[in-house]
């Protein structure tokens, strides 16, 4: 159900967030097999298993809206399908975000974030923000658990579906 998988993230994308969307060992760059998800799927036969990444920093918004945009112009597409995030392709983000799971060089050693640095690249650092978040969200997960029902009652997910808040 590849496909319907897809169509769901790319409606929820265009509504919610805007910004890069797949299978996750392609999109965080590491072989992650044998998660939660694939335990969902394999073993209670749930064919719909999503996870979100639901914030980041606003100094991260800009490089991914680059990558979104990429992908939504088909220029990712290849990269989604036949490699990783590794790839001479991303070279500049891993140059500008160093990252423990996608390494340049053999003994490169990314920079270590505050305790500060770190929650904000993970956490709204306000009461609006945190409520904007949880609103945004909250209507994503409500939109995506319509448009599963209406997969598994052999409706096709209409990307103009809209769900009542």
């Amino acid at each position: 159900n590849q496909p319907q998988m897809m169509q769901i993230l790319k409606t929820l994308d265009r509504d919610h967030c805007q910004c890069p969307f797949g299978a996750a060992g392609k999109e965080v760059g590491y072989s992650c097999p044998g998660t939660c998800l694939d335990w969902v799927y394999d073993q209670l036969n749930t064919p719909f298993a999503f996870a979100f990444e639901i914030y980041t920093g606003p100094e991260y918004s800009d490089m991914l809206r680059e990558r979104w945009q990429e992908k939504m112009r088909g220029a990712g597409a290849f990269y989604q399908k036949h490699s990783h995030l590794g790839h001479r392709h991303f070279h500049e983000v891993f140059t500008e975000h160093p990252s423990c799971f996608v390494q340049l060089k053999r003994h490169h050693a990314a920079r270590v974030m505050s305790n500060d640095e770190c929650f904000g690249q993970f956490n709204p650092d306000s009461e609006d923000e945190y409520n904007s978040v949880v609103e945004n969200w909250s209507s994503a997960y409500l939109s995506m658990a319509s448009m599963v029902v209406q997969d598994l009652r052999g409706n096709s997910t209409d990307a103009t579906m809209v769900v009542a808040a």
